[in-house]
């Protein structure tokens, strides 16, 4: 393969599993540091907003700090001289607008999800600033209930999805997701999607996974079925160990030609 530029990886449930401690396993932590080594760059591709991000990663305690956090599945931040998080303006700023536009023109739709949270304590909406921004669900069978009354009643608007993961669901412009915030940042670094590996393990992180932004996908033992086959049809690999582990063996899967190559 050539040479490993990028690792661009979820958080909850690909690097930490629901049910672990939190912390960073021993094998991900070598991963990181050969791939620091080698001058690779890591990117926190989260669903978490970059409060919650920043708290992960203390209790994740891992030998490297990421070099760039996409949280809230769309918004980029880079690191600076000081090593404070510095916010792609540019992005962040044409992002939030649109969303904006975008809950202005779907507000019926947002309208009648609220009324159906209404009417079950199965569904709760979150809301941020006095407006609806998404919704939690007992379980993940009421989820995706809420996603298929969701795909029907948005319909008739083009520009308005999800992103769904366990029992939480945010509204959002169909443009924007963790396939085309990485797709923005490796614009920004001139990095070809030919040098980045990417790895999730639910429903939000499948824009990253399908092939379109980097061509080394991968997802832990414990991926949903949904995310093994859209990472099998791009032609990358399912590790067959959970969390951190899995996303090491799939570091190593994916440089073995590269090592092999030069050790004979």
């Amino acid at each position: 393969m050539s040479h490993l530029r990028l690792l661009s990886t979820d958080f909850d449930g690909t690097l930490i599993d629901h049910s672990s401690d939190g912390r960073c396993s021993a094998a991900f932590a070598e991963v990181l540091i050969l791939h620091r080594r080698a001058g690779g760059l890591w990117a926190l591709n989260t669903g978490r907003s970059l409060d919650q991000a920043i708290e992960g990663l203390a209790a994740f305690g891992a030998p490297v700090e990421p070099d760039f956090l996409l949280t809230n599945e769309r918004d980029i931040f880079l690191r600076n001289a000081a090593g404070t998080w510095a916010a792609h303006h540019e992005w962040n700023e044409r992002c939030h607008l649109r969303h904006a536009e975008l809950f202005v023109r779907a507000r019926d739709v947002i309208r009648r999800v609220c009324e159906l949270a209404a009417g079950t304590p199965d569904i709760t909406i979150i809301q941020e600033n006095g407006r609806p921004i998404g919704l939690v669900t007992t379980t993940e069978n009421v989820m995706a209930e809420v996603a298929r009354f969701l795909d029907r009643e948005a319909d008739g608007f083009p520009s308005f999805s999800y992103q769904r993961n366990t029992v939480y669901l945010r509204f959002c412009h169909l443009d924007y997701h963790k396939g085309s915030s990485l797709g923005e940042l490796c614009r920004l670094l001139g990095i070809e999607r030919t040098a980045v590996l990417t790895a999730g393990d639910h429903f939000n992180d499948i824009p990253m996974l399908d092939g379109r932004f980097a061509a080394f996908p991968c997802c832990p033992s414990n991926a949903i079925p949904e995310v093994r086959a859209t990472v099998l049809a791009a032609g990358g690999h399912v590790a067959v160990r959970p969390a951190a582990d899995g996303i090491a063996d799939a570091w190593h899967f994916f440089h073995r030609p590269a090592i092999s190559s030069t050790t004979h």
